[in-house]
């Protein structure tokens, strides 16, 4: 492993000495004899790691490197600033001298996995005539090896010869085949000796192991797979033919995934069920009797939520408690006392050893990103969206040479590490991307040591108030409690709050002396009501979220934050900009509304803000060209031409709200000749005709059109919507005059979410055969004067929902699986459910299948 930090600054000086061409000959001598001894040093902490080094004298060094990595990250953030604010570079003060010296250095009981082995037994054995591979994919811990070993075990003797075979980090590929051949030829009824090879190359072994099993039927299971390119060695060496088998477990699901093609399948192992993680511990902690005392059940089901069905922690948590005997007061102390047990020294560290194996192997870049997602709270859902954008406030994420956008890597990054089953998707999006994720609480327990080990982030978890008293912090997060006072000369570059906490004041305790050096701001849920004065003394800020306070309003002198990307406002009771937000020319999202949930539930909603009106004129809002999502409340009828002209030249632009004054005003936006490639569009207003360019949106993925008012004759909104490739989800709220809505033959090939709410004078819906193929959930909501179930929806196989809000009760009740009409017409749709609103926010809600 190397160390993040070293590595982080090793890529911001490849980044600086790439870009400044001009540098002083002893500066650019300098740079780079420092950046080579880090690369040195660098190898160096790899094979300390790999050594499980604990000398004191070299781990105060390794710390003295993290520091000195810190402060070159830093100074290099100062030239950049200096630099953008004068025009050129100037010199920074000299803190240190760095010339950085190295130093060298002298089964767990099964439960849970029936299903899954009958499925693997299946595959093993059917008698389809060709090879195939099985990649059995989960996190560490989580029972792969133990499945492939039943599975193994009950079907080697249906194949002429078998190998298990172990392929983990610490075995090469020659050893590796070497113990291949062997198994394979002592494990045949002749039990043959395997050849002596005449050299020893792998190119050799994979030519004998080939050659031997050629005219042979074959199973064999790599087990523990971390490297793609020790699975193409081993591919070679077997022949593919004589329904021969192959199973490999792995924790790395992105290699499983990249294979995966007619004759490789993936099998995801999931986490057990409550129910199958009960039985598995009390199994293991009560062995007599298996079954847990009344008065310790509520302590087993806490310990068991802290498992999450994770196999490797249920057993080794079992088994300390099964020398607890039934005292509760142990099994409470176990309970407060997980992390420390989850030490190196601690009494659960095997835990630690095979979880940590897995942030081992991620290379730096994806470290880092893993770390900070390990700095929110347990069980807090992490927003997709909301983690890149920290991810490329932190310069964890930079633009290669492929041309993609910062905001495309960092959805690749998480990805890898949904796919190396380190995070785990809490929530999907409609278009198949992960809305909100989170680290399960055991690796979160073992990474929040990391995080100290590293210097990474300081985490404060419990209630409080703390201050900060050393000056080397990088990153501090306070997941209950409030700040204190801090140290003069803090360096920290993030400070996370999350979740309310006591009343605190109109300022919070930053001043320019103190956090300088700060980059990201997440205040969410903070008690402010005013804007803190003294962030616009923060000059390196990227990233600000006040999100769900109680401020008011933006001061002008948010024009002094140059740096900043992301701006979060929302939830906030913020109803005006100022002008100045126009100087931020890095701004990437800007984020200005809220909800409030009234009565009436989702239609009339949303909040947006007020802008002073020169932002609306093109000069000043083309500034913005980093501007990814835009949001404009209160648009005038005269100023929409303005703003059609002003929306093409935002060519990152992905998202746009736009709400006229009032649901009676026009929005005026005919004509974009060029439109950004938008994936989401919300038009709120009176459509005096509809917009022919939302045609040529190829990315648009949602659309929402709300008091449009569009006709049936010259305005139809479908006829235009139609084609549109990648469209997932459209809403139609209070929208359309028509009596009727067609849905043509053969369009409309990707909607999953259909809603209308509010057409006043809609009495039919038909849904021709063939369109609409992948519908999943059909919303209608108080469309009173529609007279019946739509056409057609009979033939939507892949329907699972219908929702139907405040809907005349005789439209209902012809749904209803008891006596209802037009039951069998949707009785292959799962869930049909009604509602009906009720006062205070309610709802009166009916299971239609009932």
């Amino acid at each position: 492993m190397t160390d993040p930090c070293v590595e982080f600054a090793l890529a911001k000086l490849d980044a600086f000495l790439t870009g400044e061409l001009q540098l002083p000959k002893k500066v650019d001598t300098g740079i780079r004899t420092l950046r080579s001894e880090l690369g040195t040093i660098t190898a160096f902490l790899s094979a300390a790691h790999q050594r499980a080094v604990q000398d004191q004298q070299i781990l105060d060094w390794v710390r003295k490197v993290q520091d000195a990595a810190d402060d070159i990250i830093d100074i290099l953030d100062l030239f950049d600033h200096h630099k953008a604010e004068n025009g050129r570079a100037l010199s920074v003060t000299r803190r240190r001298a760095y010339r950085i010296v190295p130093l060298f250095l002298a089964d767990a009981d099964v439960v849970g996995f029936e299903e899954d082995k009958d499925m693997l037994m299946a595959w093993a054995l059917d008698m389809v005539d060709e090879h195939k591979v099985m990649f059995v994919v989960g996190m560490g811990g989580s029972g792969k090896t133990t499945l492939a070993k039943q599975v193994f075990e009950a079907v080697k003797q249906d194949f002429g010869c078998s190998a298990w075979i172990s392929v983990s980090k610490s075995k090469k590929k020659l050893e590796i085949l070497r113990n291949m051949l062997d198994q394979l030829c002592r494990c045949s009824s002749r039990a043959e000796t395997a050849p002596a090879p005449q050299q020893q190359s792998s190119e050799h072994y994979i030519n004998l192991i080939r050659e031997y099993l050629l005219d042979k039927r074959y199973v064999i299971v790599l087990d523990d797979l971390w490297a793609d390119d020790v699975w193409r060695s081993i591919m070679l060496a077997l022949p593919r033919r004589n329904r021969s088998r192959i199973i490999i477990t792995t924790r790395r699901g992105d290699i499983a995934y990249s294979l995966k093609d007619r004759s490789v399948a993936v099998h995801p192992i999931q986490q057990l069920s409550l129910e199958k993680a009960k039985e598995l511990i009390h199994r293991i902690a009560f062995p007599g009797s298996r079954i847990c005392p009344p008065a310790l059940a509520t302590l087993s089901n806490e310990i068991l939520g802290k498992c999450e069905g994770l196999p490797l922690a249920i057993t080794e948590i079992g088994h300390l408690l099964s020398t607890k005997g039934e005292r509760e007061p142990e099994w409470k102390k176990l309970r407060d006392s997980l992390a420390s047990e989850l030490t190196s020294h601690g009494r659960l560290a095997n835990i630690a050893k095979v979880l940590i194996l897995s942030y081992d192997d991620l290379p730096y870049h994806l470290k880092n990103c893993f770390l900070l997602m390990n700095t929110f709270p347990p069980n807090h859902p992490i927003q997709r969206t909301e983690l890149i954008r920290l991810w490329i406030a932190e310069d964890f994420i930079t633009e290669g040479n492929n041309g993609k956008e910062l905001e495309d890597l960092g959805e690749e990054y998480l990805n890898e590490l949904i796919q190396r089953n380190l995070v785990q998707v809490w929530q999907m999006d409609i278009d198949g991307r992960p809305r909100t994720c989170h680290v399960q609480n055991i690796i979160h327990e073992i990474v929040l040591s990391q995080l100290q080990d590293e210097n990474f982030c300081e985490v404060y978890p419990d209630q409080g108030t703390f201050d900060i008293s050393k000056e080397r912090v990088r990153r501090i997060s306070i997941h209950k409690g409030n700040l204190g006072q801090l140290c003069p000369n803090l360096r920290a570059r993030a400070l996370l709050k999350f979740g309310r906490s006591a009343p605190c004041q109109h300022s919070i305790p930053i001043g320019y002396s103190s956090l300088k050096m700060l980059r990201e701001l997440h205040l969410e849920g903070a008690n402010l009501d005013m804007f803190p004065a003294d962030i616009e003394e923060l000059l390196l800020l990227r990233y600000l979220c006040l999100r769900n306070t109680g401020i008011r309003s933006i001061p002008k002198s948010i024009g002094k934050l140059k740096h900043l990307e992301t701006l979060d406002l929302k939830q906030t009771l913020v109803r005006t900009l100022p002008k100045e937000i126009c100087h931020l020319s890095k701004l990437r999202y800007l984020l200005v509304y809220r909800y409030d949930i009234e009565d009436y539930v989702a239609f009339n909603t949303i909040k947006g803000f007020e802008v002073a009106g020169e932002i609306t004129r093109s000069a000043n809002l083309r500034k913005l060209l980093e501007l990814r999502r835009l949001g404009i409340m209160g648009l005038r009828k005269e100023d929409g031409r303005i703003l059609s002209e002003t929306i093409q030249m935002l060519r990152n632009l992905h998202s746009l709200n736009v709400a006229a004054e009032n649901e009676a005003g026009v929005l005026d936006m005919p004509e974009i000749s060029h439109p950004p490639p938008l994936q989401r569009l919300y038009l709120n207003g009176r459509l005096e005709r509809m917009p022919i360019w939302i045609s040529e949106l190829h990315d648009l993925v949602r659309l929402r059109l709300k008091w449009s008012q569009l006709d049936q004759q010259c305005n139809n909104p479908i006829n235009i919507l139609q084609d549109l490739p990648n469209l997932l989800e459209l809403q139609l709220l209070d929208a359309y005059n028509g009596d009727q809505l067609e849905f043509n033959a053969g369009k409309f090939q990707k909607l999953k979410i259909l809603e209308l709410e509010l057409l006043r004078q809609l009495k039919m819906v038909i849904m021709e055969r063939n369109s609409l193929p992948c519908l999943q959930t059909l919303i209608i909501r108080r469309c009173g004067q529609l007279g019946q179930i739509p056409v057609g929806i009979d033939d939507l196989s892949r329907l699972k929902e219908i929702h139907l809000y405040d809907m005349p009760k005789n439209f209902v009740s012809m749904l209803e699986k008891n006596g209802g009409s037009l039951y069998h017409l949707v009785q292959h749709v799962p869930l049909k459910r009604s509602y009906y609103a009720q006062n205070g926010g309610r709802w009166d809600v009916k299971d239609l299948s009932d």
